[in-house]
């Protein structure tokens, strides 16, 4: 596979595309093996995308920074898919994570920058896949846990989440078998409490929370806002009401009530 092919498969917006190539035809810098071995390596991934974003220099857009991990999506993640025999539906449902980011940042701010540098690597090293509607991240840490991951565009209906469940529970049987005891769980603003007051008990998000023991709250993160409100990091009055969902949060928020991150584990099996 070549990196045009990636581009059309992910169906990246003509203008990245096209950025992507004038970085392409002008490239001269070798990325050291090191740098790369770092990237997919998981307690290396910031080592590794900070001695990346020191070779390439300038990058306010961040398509030199995408187009390198691109590169490595293609000649070692699309490789790593084949020889294991996962399917390329796989890999590019998962690859896509890419092609919403640039959409939900133009959706904002009306351009297109890459600055998930940070996060990508769990697809590229073959920690994170998007089986269905939703993302699930093999976390290897003090102790083992498999986090599930909302994508922003994730069909949320209950028997689309069900169907992603046992898509992954099948994939994690066939792939990753000494994986099969470990905890799935969900760090989110989607996980709150309070979500059933505001939003009631037949939303979707809810429907969904309710799959998850809620283990605990944090009333103190506030990185919330940037999914709720994208573009707003402060609670005011100029906070957009487009949504049911911002509608409620905004008047909870205004109220002087605490919102936060809260994080669960599954609760059933299927």
């Amino acid at each position: 596979m070549t990196q045009q092919e990636l581009w059309e498969r992910l169906e990246l917006p003509e203008k990245v595309k096209k950025e992507l190539m004038d970085y392409e035809n002008k490239r001269v810098c070798e990325i050291p093996t090191a740098v790369t071995e770092h990237i997919l390596q998981r307690t290396e991934w910031d080592t590794g995308t900070r001695e990346l974003q020191e070779i390439l220099g300038e990058d306010p857009d961040g398509m030199k920074m995408l187009w390198e991990l691109l590169d490595i999506a293609v000649h070692y993640s699309y490789g790593e898919y084949v020889k294991r025999g996962i399917s390329e539906d796989i890999y590019t449902a998962t690859m896509k994570f890419i092609t919403r980011s640039l959409r939900d940042y133009e959706k904002t701010y009306h351009t297109y920058k890459f600055g998930f540098e940070w996060w990508f690597p769990r697809e590229i090293s073959l920690n994170e896949y998007r089986l269905g509607a939703l993302e699930y991240e093999l976390i290897e840490g003090a102790e083992r846990e498999i986090g599930v991951h909302i994508p922003s565009d994730a069909d949320l209906h209950p028997e689309s989440v069900l169907q992603s469940l046992q898509e992954f529970f099948a994939f994690r049987k066939k792939f990753y078998p000494e994986w099969e005891s470990v905890e799935l769980v969900c760090e989110s603003w989607m996980m709150m409490p309070e979500l059933e007051d505001l939003l009631g008990s037949d939303s979707k998000i809810v429907l969904f929370q309710k799959l998850f023991e809620i283990d605990f709250v944090d009333y103190d993160a506030t990185w919330y806002m940037e999914w709720i409100f994208p573009g707003c990091a402060k609670v005011d009055v100029s906070l957009p009401e487009r949504t049911t969902l911002q509608r409620h949060i905004k008047k909870y928020l205004l109220d002087g009530k605490k919102f936060g991150i809260a994080k669960g584990h599954l609760k059933i099996s299927v």
